[in-house]
This record gives C-alpha cells, structure tokens and sequence, in this order.
C-alpha cells in the first residue's frame, strides 16, 4: 500500500472529508413518513381542540341554563308556600266565624234537610 492510500484510509482522514461538507443540500432516500404526515396530524389536532371547545362551551351553557331552571324552581316554591299560607288564612274557622259576625249572620236554629219528590236524591 502506498502512502496516501494509508491516509485516505485512516479514521483521521475520513474526517477531513467531512468537515465542511454541505448536508442539507444533499438528497435523502425518500420522504420520511412523519414528515408526510404531519399536516393530516395538525388537522386531526386543531379538529379535535375545536370539538373540545365546542363541547365545553355547550357544557357552560348546559350549566348557566340549570342554574336558571334551580332558581325560577325557587321561586315558584316560595310562591307556593306563600299561596298554601294564603288559603289556609282564608280557610280557618275561627276567621271566617269573626267575619260572619260582623256581617251579620247567625248560626241556624235547625237545619232542614230537603229531598227531591219521589224520596230518591239524585
């Protein structure tokens, strides 16, 4: 072997011819297949973070909704409980036996129960 064929063959050699080589203007075998993929993935993402946001906005919206329907259902058992109130105060005996004194009437002497002719009620 000669003397320079020893020194092409030499590790420290084989770097020389490395150094100040251009990689990135060389081509490569082929596409690589994640480097293919990515825009179909980055579509499939920004898709997907739609979808999620869509969801969670009509989550929010389900929520404001729910805690509407609680506080108009609060409020309707509140006005129940005052109406029940209302009518038990205008029911009560003792009310209506002072209102029917001051307007006049009095308890009957006797009552007379009526039937129709033929002697069978209705």
């Amino acid at each position: 072997m000669s003397a320079s064929t020893a020194e092409h063959r030499s590790p420290g050699a084989s770097a020389g011819r490395i150094v100040g080589r251009d990689y990135a203007r060389e081509r490569r075998g082929g596409r690589s297949l994640l480097r293919g993929a990515t825009p179909f993935l980055l579509g499939a993402a920004v898709l997907a973070g739609l979808g999620v946001v869509a969801l969670r906005s009509d989550l929010i919206l389900m929520r404001y909704g729910l805690t509407a329907a609680m506080k108009e259902e609060r409020e309707l058992l509140e006005e129940r409980r005052e109406l029940t109130a209302r009518v038990r105060a205008l029911r009560d005996p003792a009310r209506l036996s002072r209102l029917a004194e001051e307007r006049g009437f009095i308890r009957p002497e006797r009552v007379v129960k009526v039937e129709p002719p033929g002697g069978e009620p209705r």
